[in-house]
Formats: structure tokens, sequence, C-alpha cells
């Protein structure tokens, strides 16, 4: 939605993607490699905005949800992940598990990985199968959803998603473009389920 909505308002600005973790993305941006990074941070996470050479712009708030075998049978909340502390877990992306692994220390307990991907189809199909559950953002469970997963909104959490530009103001007018067709987009982010 948000390359349709760049094409409207700056036709004929080139838009090439690159993927990235926030890390990296960030690297990539102030060497040049890119004029825009998206990136998130959990909500405990130290806000990345905070170098002075780097400016964020909010995108959105987004839920994150405990995935879990469509059918299966919990003894406990499932909005809590100490309800699942004796299952296996499925972490994602470096940051991602240390989300997990810090919220499930919070909750008294130490997660036992079983698998590792940052693949959200991936990691979905894991679930599926029944080897084990996990948490994912509402941004990946609307790209793709499983249809062998239930989903349950984790209590007290949120990702952060912003688009992040470097140097100085006035941004190139192209990134100021897809900047804005971000933000007009994500402003009416709702989950789609």
């Amino acid at each position: 939605m948000a390359v349709r909505r760049l094409e409207e308002v700056a036709p004929g600005v080139e838009l090439s993607l690159a993927e990235a973790e926030p890390p990296e993305g960030l690297a990539m941006l102030r060497s040049g490699e890119v004029d825009v990074a998206l990136v998130f941070r959990h909500g405990d996470d130290p806000d990345e905005g905070s170098d002075s050479d780097l400016r964020l712009a909010h995108l959105l708030d987004e839920a994150i949800y405990v995935v879990t075998r469509k059918g299966s049978r919990s003894d406990g909340p499932r909005t809590d992940v100490a309800t699942f502390a004796d299952e296996s877990w499925v972490a994602g992306c470096e940051r991602c598990r240390a989300d997990l692994v810090r919220r499930c220390g919070e909750a008294g307990f130490a997660p036992r990985i079983a698998y590792t991907t940052d693949d959200y189809v991936a990691v979905q199909a894991l679930v599926a199968a029944g080897v084990g559950v996990t948490t994912l953002p509402a941004l990946a469970l609307t790209a793709s959803r499983h249809p062998g997963v239930r989903i349950d909104r984790l209590h007290g959490s949120v990702r952060h998603v912003a688009a992040a530009t470097y140097g100085h103001p006035p941004d190139p007018p192209a990134a100021a473009a897809l900047v804005s067709a971000l933000q007009e987009v994500c402003r009416d982010f709702a989950p789609a389920f």
C-alpha cells in the first residue's frame, strides 16, 4: 500500500528494497547505501534514534501475539507467556529472540528454544506442525497467516516501528515522499484478523 501511495504522490521515484535487521539497516543508512531504513524496537529496547545523526519518524506501535497450534489446549491464560513455560519455543531474529527471552524471564522461566528462524512463514509452519509456540508481531501476521495457528494478543506487548533518515534536514525529496507515504498508510493500520 505504501508503494502504491508513493507512486501516486511521487511518480517517477525509483524504489528498491534491501532486507536487513535494524542495526544493519542503520549502518546501510549511515553509509549512504539506502536513504530510508525501516526499523523496529520492542517496548523496552533502547531507542536507536538517540544518536544525533538519525531522525526517526514514528510509523506505528504494533501488538505482539502468542502463536500456538490451532486446537491446542492450555492450562492458563493464552495471553501470558508463563502459560507456555513447559513448551518448546520457536525464536526469531536476534532482537526478537532477546525480547522473548526477556519476557519469559520476567514471567519466571527460561524458554526452551528448539528452533530459530526469522522467516515468519517458517515459524508459523513449525508452530502448526506442533513442534513449538512463538510470539509474532501484528505486521507479520497480517502479511501471512497460517491456517493451522491460533493467535492471542500478548498482554502488555508492543513493538515500535519507525522510518529512519540520516543527516540534517531537509531530506532528499524522494526520501521525504517515502516517509510521508509510510506514515499515511500506517496511520490507518489495523491488523487484518
